[in-house]
């Protein structure tokens, strides 16, 4: 009676149902101890957990249409912002079509160096200290923008185009009106990788700059070996340092003004190795000193040190420890020093 029932309910349920659709995620959290000179506390926190779902449908001729809805949450049962503030598709979100003649994405979609760079940031973390996340800042979301893949031609080469609109464009908010280009090639375990991003003026205003930067990585993974460099150059308004890097030298840095050139150039190193279950790895990241109006502004700089292991549970959990330090100069700036220990499940 029982398997009668249930046939009978799955045979009156709508073809839709058993479309091809991938649930993934991860659940990530961790213990961090942060000391900034001043202030010491001990933290629970979520450290980018997340849940996606994805689909296709075969549109026939070699066509697909595809989509995916990715959301962040926190588990440690704060509320976040951004990527963790827990609003529905606050994360890689998007509709499109897929052809030998590429892929086509509108929506809340990664830009390239979310999706395809940021590979020197190996680690799992809240704190900026224990993590590449200052070196990495510009790999995220990029809201109301449509992004087109190259289909492969020569295996190993991917290059994509985006553009993001700033709908309205007099209003002085943090959104800019953004265009991404990116190329990348791997081979043989080495790969390069580069992203040129232009967001135009914070507003319409003839004070405001425009930012242009540039990210480049290169590296080697294969055969258990990890080893990858980064470069940056951001330039245009007081943005393009970012929040976390502008707070560790607030007191060395001169507010800029609208009317400033800001310049920013920062250098990122890891390197990692596995021994079975275990991989310790390494970073290190340098910032030199922030340049307004083309002058050096003093102890603006910062030195990161990252040192820690990842130990593999299983292939979908892995447990890892790893301590980190924020180093900069100047009266009333303060060395950041963090330790962390964290577990990751994927699924």
């Amino acid at each position: 009676m029982k398997k009668s029932l249930i046939a009978l309910l799955v045979a009156s349920m709508p073809a839709a149902a058993f479309a091809d659709v991938t649930i993934y995620g991860a659940i990530k959290g961790g213990v961090e101890y942060v000391d900034n000179g001043s202030v010491k506390k001990t933290n629970i926190d979520d450290l980018g957990s997340r849940i996606g779902f994805k689909g296709a449908e075969d549109l026939g001729n070699g066509l697909k249409a595809i989509w995916q809805v990715e959301t962040g949450f926190n588990i440690d049962g704060t509320t976040g912002s951004g990527s963790h503030s827990g609003t529905f598709a606050n994360r890689n979100s998007f509709l499109g079509l897929q052809s030998n003649l590429g892929t086509l994405r509108f929506g809340n979609v990664s830009n390239y160096l979310d999706s395809d760079m940021g590979v020197v940031d190996t680690w799992s973390y809240n704190n900026a200290a224990l993590g590449l996340g200052i070196f990495t800042r510009d790999g995220d979301r990029l809201k109301n923008s449509v992004r087109y893949d190259l289909p492969t031609i020569v295996p190993g080469l991917t290059a994509a185009f985006q553009y993001g609109t700033k709908e309205d464009k007099t209003a002085a908010t943090g959104d800019r009106e953004t265009s991404i280009v990116g190329l990348g090639y791997e081979n043989s375990g080495f790969f390069g990788k580069y992203a040129y991003i232009h967001q135009s003026k914070a507003t319409t205003a003839a004070s405001y700059k425009a930012n242009d930067k540039h990210q480049l990585e290169v590296g080697y993974n294969a055969n258990n070996l990890f080893v990858g460099f980064g470069y940056k150059q951001s330039k245009g308004g007081a943005d393009v340092v970012g929040s976390d890097w502008a707070s560790l030298v607030a007191a060395s840095i001169k507010a800029p003004k609208t009317t400033d050139d800001v310049k920013a150039v920062e250098y990122a190193l890891t390197a990692g190795y596995t021994f079975g279950a275990i991989t310790p790895k390494f970073s290190y990241v340098h910032g030199d000193n922030v340049k307004v109006n083309g002058v050096s502004q003093d102890n603006t700089k910062y030195d990161q040190y990252v040192l820690g292991a990842d130990y593999a549970l299983s292939k979908r959990t892995t447990v890892g420890a790893q301590y980190g330090q924020i180093a900069v100069k100047g009266d009333g700036n303060k060395d950041l020093k963090t330790f962390g220990l964290n577990m990751v499940h994927n699924f």
